[in-house]
């Protein structure tokens, strides 16, 4: 089952029990990127991610990091995120 998710910089969803937070959504190199903390089991890393990008989350599924929108005049950063379990 995949369940595609819309985030903003600042949320902090679970995905099946694995606490995602959303560092910060902006440029890196130049490209859209994404870095996040993910907290499972008293465990705790962060990581940076670019479109199409994908991360196992520690025994409960996959997190795939499918469009990346950082922030401009008009809008404010986002990002969409398909979880498999």
């Amino acid at each position: 089952m995949e369940e595609l998710v819309t985030v903003r910089q600042g949320m902090q969803p679970n995905f099946g029990g694995v606490l995602v937070g959303i560092v910060k959504i902006g440029f890196t190199g130049g490209a859209p990127a994404i870095q996040v903390w993910i907290r499972a089991g008293g465990q705790e890393r962060k990581q940076a991610f670019r479109e199409g990008q994908s991360v196992a989350l520690p025994g409960a599924g996959t997190l795939r990091f499918d469009s990346i929108r950082p922030a401009d005049g008009e809008r404010t950063a986002s990002a969409d995120l398909t979880y498999a379990a």
